[in-house]
């Protein structure tokens, strides 16, 4: 792992990155299919949006200046929830 991450609960080192991704079952589809979908679509426009109004802009100026830009819009397209789990004692936590 790139950063040294330590769980809250023990302040060890000793841990590990799992993605998860969530899914729904066919009765949630069926009663809450829509409003998911139009939800969905909110979230690209307001991730595009960042993506057109702020990282664009921020990446001409950062690469003027030598220094390179965390891309803000990733976390809007991105599907996938960073869990860490501690091996030494256990706890699941997220940052």
């Amino acid at each position: 792992m790139a950063i040294n991450v330590k769980c809250p609960k023990c302040g060890s080192e000793n841990v590990q990155l799992s993605n998860e991704k969530s899914g729904h079952g066919c009765l949630w589809i069926i009663l809450f299919g829509w409003f998911y979908i139009f939800w969905v679509m909110i979230k690209w426009c307001i991730g595009f949006l960042v993506f057109i109004l702020y990282d664009w802009w921020m990446f001409i100026v950062k690469k003027s200046g030598g220094k390179g830009h965390i891309w803000k819009c990733r976390k809007w397209f991105s599907a996938n929830r960073k869990t860490y789990y501690c091996h030494d004692c256990g706890h699941n936590f997220r940052i």
